[in-house]
């Protein structure tokens, strides 16, 4: 709608001294009568309250006019802007616009016509005629700027399809089969979990169900999707619950809501969370993240953190992409929108966060493209986003794609194919493909889950996991495990090396490590893992698996900062732990150069807490050689496993 007005207003600017001086393409009087009664009954009706009879009345006399002089260029004009600024009858919209351009072909009168059916042509993949509309259009010259950088825009798409078709990407979508894809029903916006063990989608026209939107899910067994079920009726309602979006694990729900709940606008975004087997009942995200204006279409980073969404809450432009971080505290901070790399003064749509964190997939008129909206991929390096890849042919053709999600292995996409006969007759059905590789995520990620549970009794643990990626000591995740279940999903990017640490009250501190950093996707498995938590006591004895030296050295590396650190808030929130930090090595070289190297080290450990605030009182450190080995000095992993460093409760 935007656009439409934005055209209409570049008509009127075009339009306005013709009028004013009452010249006109025809000499037929009669004609220019017709024309100019249509133009005061349009003005009228604005003024009044019957405006859709006072409109109809003029497009009567307007077509009348044109039977009196069949190019009459004004008339045809005044006709196809008004079926495109009130989105009626689409041909004729263009009928007009190109009789106009046929009567007057060099008149700045049709520039305007020329641009319409320069986007509309390429919209149809027209892209010859798209082409000659535009640089029509661009030899009229003086025109405002944006409507400049649109028609190269649009010569530039021409260009760029013809070679993308030229050079077809492998792509052959596959139904996801009848049990999901079900006749008489849309179904659309799917979203899986990182395991890809369950799918969540949006779907409309159940049979005896209200013609509104809900969220459905269906659960993959022995290889099948099985029959899907309505999510929860906490979720959904008599009212349209429309595109979702989940976190990696399942367990954190965020969805669009229209109506019928406490709201800030025409659509917001609510948040739900899985516990046990119960979903929460949805809260508003709050105004951080909603407005008055529309939000819709949510993207859940694979923690749950960051959330990406579309709003139309910035006026200068269409529709765009926002995003808004979680803290620790749950709240979520103020969104902002991307920067203009992502963002176009035309409409984003569906951005898609792949659980790598850092390529986001989105939909878009704005960019190079092959017609309507296109997919587009960019990655998020060093805090800037990339400039937008288009996905290519015929992933992308001349009709509108807006939505694609993409496994966490890369290896496959899932979209919505929708297909339309006549204006009523809609389908929409899921179809998944293999990803093609020249468009594929860059950094493919693997899963990681399991439970956590207490070491000795077993009972199943809600703790708090953080994953640190070692290159810089940040923290890329952060989850919690299921309250009741103990259950725990995260992913790991390959080539990177992660710190995995677990904090539970009452519990002892529990580091794991996860070496990727030399590891390309093919080489990568899911990896299944129950965690056990030791209860704080005395002699409870835990391994630092992140605490790094150079061979032979005691100097800490700067990749132990993340794990010292966890150490120390460990012990600040224990005070009434006592420690002993203790050195062990292999039994490569001589057992005294074994015993002092274990003993700097453990010193260099101790000497980091005491700088980072724990009392000395609270701490000892020892070296032991090679003479407490937790397995044989027989592989060169073994060896690895007794250079350690350890922390035994006193």
């Amino acid at each position: 709608m935007l656009r439409i007005f934005q055209i209409f207003f570049f008509y009127f600017l075009i339009l306005s001294n013709i009028y004013a001086q009452q010249t006109y393409s025809t000499k037929n009087k009669t004609a220019i009568k017709l024309y100019e009664q249509a133009q005061e009954e349009l003005k009228n009706g604005y003024k009044g309250s019957k405006k859709e009879n006072r409109y109809d009345e003029a497009i009567e006399l307007f077509e009348k006019a044109i039977k009196k002089d069949p190019k009459f260029t004004e008339a045809h004009l005044a006709l196809a802007t008004n079926y495109q600024i009130f989105g009626k009858y689409y041909d004729k919209m263009l009928y007009h616009y190109d009789q106009a351009v046929k009567s007057s072909p060099d008149s700045r009168k049709v520039m305007g016509a020329y641009y319409t059916l320069a986007g509309e042509s390429l919209k149809q993949g027209k892209y010859d005629v798209a082409k000659q509309y535009a640089e029509k259009f661009l030899s009229f010259g003086e025109v405002p700027e944006n409507y400049t950088a649109e028609a190269q825009r649009i010569i530039a798409s021409v260009n760029f399809a013809k070679e993308k078709m030229a050079n077809p990407l492998p792509f052959k979508p596959v139904s996801l089969g009848n049990k999901i894809n079900k006749d008489g029903r849309l179904q659309y916006f799917p979203v899986l979990t990182a395991d890809q063990n369950m799918i969540f989608f949006t779907a409309i026209g159940l049979p005896k169900k209200s013609h509104s939107e809900d969220i459905y899910i269906s659960v993959k067994m022995n290889g099948e999707w099985q029959e899907p079920m309505m999510l929860s009726n906490r979720i959904n309602s008599v009212e349209n619950e429309g595109t979702c979006s989940i976190s990696a694990d399942g367990k954190l729900l965020v969805f669009t809501s229209c109506l019928g709940r406490k709201s800030f606008g025409s659509c917001d975004l609510y948040i739900s969370k899985l516990i046990g087997e119960e979903w929460t009942e949805p809260i508003n995200m709050g105004e951080n993240i909603n407005s008055p204006y529309w939000e819709s279409q949510p993207s859940l980073s694979a923690d749950g953190n960051t959330l990406y969404f579309i709003s139309d809450k910035n006026k200068r432009s269409g529709k765009d992409i926002f995003v808004s971080y979680r803290n620790a505290q749950g709240e979520w901070s103020p969104a902002e929108a991307l920067p203009a790399t992502v963002n176009t003064p035309k409409d984003e749509y569906s951005p898609f966060i792949h659980a790598n964190g850092r390529t986001l997939y989105f939909s878009s008129n704005g960019h190079i493209g092959l017609g309507g909206l296109d997919l587009f991929s960019a990655e998020l390096e060093r805090n800037q986003w990339s400039t937008p890849q288009n996905l290519g042919y015929p992933i992308n053709n001349h009709l509108d794609q807006v939505s694609l999600f993409v496994t966490a292995d890369g290896k496959k996409g899932y979209y919505a194919d929708e297909k339309r006969n006549g204006n009523l007759d809609i389908s929409a059905n899921i179809l998944e493909f293999d990803m093609p590789e020249p468009v594929t995520v860059k950094i493919k990620t693997q899963y990681l889950k399991g439970r956590v549970l207490d070491a000795k009794t077993k009972q199943l643990l809600e703790a708090n996991i953080d994953l640190i990626n070692l290159a810089n000591n940040r923290k890329e995740s952060s989850v919690t495990s299921d309250k009741y279940k103990g259950s725990y999903l995260l992913v790991l990017n390959e080539q990177t090396e992660y710190a995995l640490e677990v904090h539970k009250k009452g519990y002892a501190f529990k580091s794991l490590r996860f070496d990727y950093s030399n590891k390309k996707a093919d080489d990568l498995k899911p990896i299944e893992l129950d965690i056990l938590l030791n209860p704080i006591e005395k002699g409870t004895v835990f391994v630092l698996n992140n605490i790094f030296f150079d061979s032979g050295k005691w100097d800490l590396r700067d990749k132990s900062k993340s794990e010292l650190d966890e150490l120390i808030l460990f012990m600040q929130d224990n005070p009434q732990v006592r420690g002993e930090i203790s050195g062990h090595t292999d039994n490569v070289g001589e057992k005294k150069a074994n015993l002092d190297l274990s003993l700097k080290r453990a010193k260099s450990v101790y000497d980091y807490l005491i700088k980072g605030g724990i009392p000395a009182n609270r701490l000892v450190f020892k070296g032991y050689g090679d003479s407490q080995p937790t397995a044989p000095n027989d592989t060169e992993e073994n060896k690895q496993l007794n250079r350690r460093i350890e922390f035994k409760i006193l």
